[in-house]
């Protein structure tokens, strides 16, 4: 009894033993707390790197909380920055960068290119000046690179550190450049896709200070072929064919050249959108981290957060409590997804939730709205003239329709 006691003793602390190990291969990082990563039959985003100094921000993979996945195909992404005592700090280098990340996909004949697009504000966190660059990234392969012939823009094609070329460019004498930020100022960043006279695919990397929108860089891809299939992708479907992710998302990190920083005071509000067709709309997946950049910063923390008006921000503080996970999601968190079909084209929809208002136009009557969950008054305005008013309930995790006639 005693020797087969010893025995089974011996093959639990075995079994026990292979538990302890299995689990420190699947969660490495055991120091920080993972929530809803989105494991999915698609893409997996533990392939990403979960310890700081990481990429962090607001970013959407095309993976819900549960792990569902998703396509999305648009235009245009756009997000604002508002940052409030906001300093970095590494080895006494105060520059950080801010980066709306994104992915473009071309399809022509039985091939398919992708692009890693790069908007970005570079920052001296001490002195609050500004600078916007852009990065064109060819990632059609593993290492690809960018044939100097093939691509026009106001930048010019440079080696790498990683034994490829890219596109590069740095906004110079244009209106709102290399300005001082004022405390708590909101800059806009935007990029779209369209297709030249040409008929080539082009990128346009676009900035909003408080000075209108400037279109700084038009790149075009010299195709010259049949497109059969180009925009900015959002998925969790696939990967890259040099097996990045298909993501976008705006990310606070080092200054460049795959350098990180530390927040060491401060805040930022991020929002991050994409056009639906009709309007802009909140992303309704997002998680606090981001994948496919090198520059990181560490003691950052990325929560969750609501304007007043229902609409949905990251916030990012100074803390060494961080976690990377999912920040929001339609499948968990307090928020659902209103659609508006009206018969009126050209209206203004506003959106009033205890006094808060936001607005936006609707050219076609068609709308999508990704927003907190709630009771609002919403009211509809054509000519300035109000045409429609309702208290309306959008419930969570749900998606609702409101026809206006």
């Amino acid at each position: 009894m005693n020797e087969q006691r010893s025995e089974m003793l011996m093959l639990f602390g075995w079994v026990f033993a292979i538990m302890i190990i299995a689990v420190v291969m699947l969660y490495p990082y055991s120091n920080y707390q993972f929530t809803s990563l989105g494991i999915s039959d698609g893409v997996n985003l533990y392939a990403c790197k979960y310890v700081e100094p990481a990429p962090m921000g607001l970013v959407d993979y095309g993976v819900s909380s549960y792990g569902n996945v998703y396509n999305i195909s648009t235009h245009s992404i756009e997000s604002s920055i508002n940052l409030y005592n906001f300093v970095t700090n590494f080895s006494n280098d105060y520059n950080a960068s801010i980066q709306l990340n994104l992915n473009v996909m071309l399809k022509y004949e039985n091939k398919t290119q992708a692009y890693f697009a790069q908007n970005v504000i570079l920052m001296n966190t001490k002195t609050k000046q500004i600078n916007f660059i852009d990065n064109v990234w060819n990632d059609s392969g593993i290492n690809a690179s960018l044939n100097s012939t093939l691509i026009e823009g106001n930048g010019t094609v440079s080696p790498s550190n990683k034994n490829n070329t890219y596109y590069f460019y740095q906004a110079e004498n244009q209106t709102g450049d290399n300005i001082t930020l004022k405390n708590n100022q909101t800059v806009y960043l935007r990029t779209n896709s369209s297709i030249s006279r040409d008929g080539n695919p082009e990128i346009i990397f676009s900035y909003n200070d408080g000075k209108g929108w400037r279109e700084y860089d038009k790149v075009s891809l010299l195709v010259n072929n049949s497109i059969k299939n180009y925009s900015i992708i959002i998925s969790g479907f696939n990967y890259t064919p040099s097996y990045n992710f298909y993501d976008a998302g705006i990310i606070i990190g080092g200054p460049g050249d795959g350098y990180n920083t530390t927040l060491i005071n401060g805040s930022a509000v991020l929002t991050l959108s994409y056009w639906n067709g009709n309007n802009f709309q909140n992303v309704e997946d997002a998680y606090n981290f981001g994948c496919d950049t090198e520059e990181g910063i560490n003691n950052a923390v990325v929560t969750p957060n609501f304007y007043s008006s229902g609409l949905l921000y990251a916030n990012v503080s100074s803390g060494n409590n961080a976690y990377l996970g999912n920040l929001w999601s339609i499948n968990s968190s307090n928020i659902g997804v209103l659609y508006i079909n009206s018969s009126i084209n050209n209206i203004i929809i506003s959106f009033n939730k205890t006094g808060h208002v936001f607005n936006s136009t609707l050219n076609n009557g068609t709308g999508e709205f990704t927003i907190e969950s709630g009771r609002y008054l919403i009211n509809a305005y054509k000519n300035g003239n109000l045409v429609y008013s309702e208290n309306y309930t959008i419930k969570q995790e749900k998606v609702s329709v409101l026809n206006i006639k």
